[in-house]
C-alpha cells in the first residue's frame, strides 16, 4: 500500500497515465479515509479527550481518597470513645457442681426367642 503526497495536478497527472493498469485491476486507488488511516489531527483529538477523562477520574480517585481517609479518622475517633471494659464478678468460679439424676434400671428385659427351626423343600428330601 503506498500514500500519494504531492501537489494535486502531479498526481491526477500520474492517475490519468495509469488509467490502462486502474482498468485491468492491476493497480486499485483507496483514498486515505476509506482506508482506515486515521489523520494525526484526529490522533490528536481522541487523545485529547482521552486525557480529559483520565484527569477527571483521577480528581474523582483523590476525592474519595480524602473521604476514606477522613471517615477512617472519625472511626478512630469513634472507637477510642467505646469503653471495652470486660466487668466479671469475682464470685464467678469454675467449679461445676456435680449431680447425676439420671436412674438406669440395671435389670437388662432382653429375652431372644431362639427358633431354629428350618424348613427343607420337597426337592431337597427326595436326595
Amino acid at each position: 500500500m503506498y500514500i500519494l503526497q504531492g501537489e494535486s495536478k502531479a498526481i491526477e497527472s500520474l492517475i490519468k497515465e495509469q488509467r490502462i493498469r486502474i482498468g485491468r485491476g492491476l493497480i486499485t486507488i483507496t483514498p486515505a479515509s476509506e482506508a482506515g488511516i486515521v489523520s494525526e489531527e484526529d490522533v490528536k483529538k481522541t487523545f485529547d479527550s482521552q486525557q480529559k477523562v483520565i484527569d477527571e477520574l483521577s480528581e474523582k480517585n483523590k476525592s474519595y481518597e480524602k473521604e476514606i481517609d477522613e471517615l477512617k479518622a472519625r472511626l478512630a475517633e469513634l472507637d477510642s470513645h467505646v469503653d471495652d471494659a470486660k466487668d466479671v464478678p469475682e464470685e464467678d468460679t469454675k467449679d461445676v457442681e456435680q449431680a447425676d439424676t439420671k436412674e438406669v434400671p440395671a435389670e437388662d428385659d432382653k429375652e431372644a426367642d431362639v427358633q431354629d427351626e428350618k424348613k427343607v423343600s420337597a426337592s431337597k428330601k427326595k436326595k
